[in-house]
């Protein structure tokens, strides 16, 4: 017997036992009944919002913007220019500086973008006599130093009080190796030299990055090193040991004070979603650290000379591993949204808005499926571009019109998206349902359950055309009317100024949607005046084929005698949308929530009529109806206990839902199978509508 577990409680009871770090131990009550100590401070208990270097401007040495106005003094601290005040020699620094003023002047620090960090290439290339890190002496990218950019500050002590003083916060960049991904010096056998270093200079946020320590390392690929500088040997470390010296580090360095340092690890990106790996390094970071990228590079900035245009990163076409479009980089995030939490955030790398070559409409659907998946929004654009001095003096450039910048700027400071994204629950937003798994076709509906019993709802057209206006049925993203009476519903179109109003005939409907478009909702629903609770409702589908077709959990019928599973294609049709009810351990078919996936006969799965009894409250479970989902991506045969702390994944007693033999093609059954246990077969691994529980 178990007591109902509200969906908001569950995923708060998800959230910590799958373990943060905070700036204070957890809030206790005595068992005398004293009064209870003050509430945690997370660290980044929401989303961090900023601006980073590194897919607009990479290491490349930028230029000043002519007649820009000059750096001042605030509240006494100087501008640290380590220029001549001239100009003639633009600094990496005074760079990172104007892109801080322009984010303030934008209005994009009063709009919650406090992060101003760099990545590679900010530091020298040999570390000082002391083998400190220091700023770098000239800015280069792909050779050494010309002289005609400067760099940083050797002490980045100055550069940081400045930006505190502006009112932001500084990021820096380093890695787990011996050189970054950029040939830097990086922080392996350093890591608390470096960590003290960072804490010195007031570091909020530290990107750690998963370049060097290769098997086919060698000293001789140090050969541009200093001498003092080459290793003599190149000895490889398992990852999880050198992020957690990091770690340590960072912690041990900021130990007494009341700034701390956000820790992101790079280490997840190094692996698809269809590898073990990627499972068993999820596992390790979050202890870590409070953010993690998940996936490749976004595609970079291009800008083509003969054409006058700049590429577009929305697409798949983007080239290798590493380098991503923005719609594969969100479906690598979406389908790991059971790790998302307060403190706990996928990152699927960087916004490009403003003029990184994607039309307005692709910019509009970047922004929303980053803040309904709750992402960290950390923008990578000339920022200059988008104040009024740059609107009043500046001229359509390089293929950004200032039409369109004026529309970027307004999809950055949209207030109501920024709200979900930044919601207080921290929930992942998943996907609903597909109706086409390719990338160019069809539409995804993507939603987010928020605080106060409220749901986020993202319909993106994927193809390349216009999509005519959709009917989205409320029971497929979670809002189930069915059997209730005197129901209203409330939505607010996010897009547009218009206030919240009930929609008519509780039915949503979308206006057309041009090619790679999206529309944006806020849902809420009451009936007899009680607020309609969200239940995590959508598909569920295999993360076996990553980067290819995505397949669903399908069942064949609701006829309960000759239902069968499989996976095949996402499509949308009622029978692979399924809501979990988290409470009562059941999932259900959502379009008939009396039916629920079952074990049955002969090692296969069923549908059958819910077999739930209640008696004052309790529900009473059916052992073969039970099943919960756990952070690692497993659907086990179990009904997870509230108080349970094994909630990465079901031991091997277990059955488990399993592509049986394993092949990932169209139609393949889906049957049950002893869990892998502590090991990560992608076989057994799904994307679920919800948090774990």
């Amino acid at each position: 017997m178990k007591n109902i577990l509200p969906y908001a409680s569950a995923l708060l009871l998800c959230s910590v036992l799958s373990g943060y770090n905070t700036d204070r131990a957890a809030a206790q009550q005595s068992t005398s009944g004293s009064a209870p100590m003050p509430a945690v401070t997370k660290l980044a208990a929401k989303p961090p919002m900023g601006f980073t270097t590194w897919s607009r401007f990479k290491c490349n040495a930028q230029d000043p913007f002519k007649n820009w106005p000059k750096l001042e003094t605030i509240n006494g601290v100087q501008a640290p220019l380590n220029d001549d005040g001239s100009r003639s020699q633009y600094s990496f620094q005074h760079f990172m500086l104007d892109q801080a003023r322009a984010m303030k002047d934008s209005g994009l620090l009063d709009a919650g973008y406090s992060y101003l960090n760099v990545d590679d290439c900010w530091m020298n290339r040999a570390r000082d006599d002391n083998e400190s890190l220091k700023g770098a002496a000239s800015w280069t990218y792909g050779h050494w130093p010309d002289g005609s950019h400067n760099g940083f500050d050797a002490d980045l002590s100055q550069y940081v009080q400045y930006l505190h003083s502006m009112g932001f916060k500084a990021g820096l960049y380093s890695s787990s190796g011996l050189r970054t991904c950029q040939i830097f010096p990086a922080s392996a056998g350093h890591e608390r030299q470096d960590a003290t270093a960072f804490a010195k200079w007031g570091i909020d946020y530290l990107k750690y990055d998963n370049c060097d320590y290769d098997k086919s390392d060698d000293p001789s690929d140090y050969s541009y090193w200093p001498k003092k500088e080459r290793p003599g040997a190149v000895t490889a470390k398992p990852k999880n040991e050198l992020f957690k010296a990091m770690a340590d580090a960072l912690a041990e360095a900021t130990k007494n004070s009341v700034r701390k340092i956000i820790f992101e690890e790079s280490a997840p990106a190094a692996y698809g979603n269809n590898a073990s790996e990627k499972y068993t390094t999820m596992d390790w970071v979050r202890p870590l650290g409070q953010m993690w990228r998940v996936g490749g590079d976004i595609k970079n900035y291009r800008y083509d000379a003969v054409s006058s245009t700049l590429s577009n990163p929305w697409s798949s076409g983007a080239g290798g591993e590493n380098d991503k479009g923005v719609y594969p980089s969100f479906y690598i995030a979406v389908a790991l949204s059971r790790y998302v939490a307060p403190g706990s955030w996928n990152d699927p790398d960087q916004l490009l808005i403003g003029d990184n070559g994607m039309n307005t409409d692709e910019e509009k659907s970047q922004f929303a499926l980053w803040s309904v998946m709750g992402a960290p929004l950390l923008l990578s654009t000339d920022v200059r571009r988008l104040t009024e001095y740059y609107q009043q003096k500046g001229r359509d450039d390089a293929g950004v019109t200032l039409a369109h910048l004026r529309d970027s700027h307004k999809i950055l400071t949209n207030k109501d998206i920024i709200a979900v994204d930044q919601d207080e629950l921290g929930i992942g937003g998943y996907i609903a349902y597909q109706t086409d798994p390719a990338t160019d076709k069809g539409m995804d509906v993507v939603v987010k359950p928020l605080s106060n019993d409220r749901l986020a709802v993202v319909v993106l057209n994927k193809s390349n055309t216009e999509l005519q206006p959709q009917k989205i049925n409320l029971w497929s993203i979670g809002l189930n009317l069915s059997g209730q009476k005197s129901c209203t519903v409330f939505a607010k179109d996010l897009w547009d100024s218009k206030p919240e109003g009930p929609l008519q005939d509780k039915q949503l409907w979308t206006r057309p949607i041009p090619a790679h478009g999206n529309a944006m909702f806020r849902l809420a629903a009451k009936c007899d005046g009680k607020a309609v609770k969200v239940i995590p409702t959508g598909q569920i589908y295999s993360v076996a084929g990553s980067g290819k077709a995505g397949f669903c959990l399908t069942v064949s019928s609701k006829d309960t005698a000759t239902a069968k599973f499989a996976i095949s294609a996402c499509n949308g049709s009622d029978l692979q949308i399924w809501s979990r009810d988290i409470a009562t351990h059941r999932i259900k078919l959502a379009a008939d929530a009396d039916l629920c996936l079952s074990m049955a006969a002969g090692n296969t799965f069923g549908l059958a009529k819910c077999k739930i009894g209640e008696n004052d409250g309790i529900y009473y479970h059916t052992d073969i109806q039970d099943f919960s989902y756990y952070l690692n991506g497993s659907l086990a045969n179990e009904a997870l206990e509230p108080t349970d702390a094994a909630v990465l994944r079901p031991n091997a007693t277990r059955q488990c839902l399993d592509m049986y033999g394993g092949p990932f093609v169209e139609n393949n059954p889906v049957a049950p199978y002893q869990c892998a246990g502590s090991a990560n077969h992608v076989s057994q691994i799904w994307s679920a509508p919800g948090a774990p529980g």
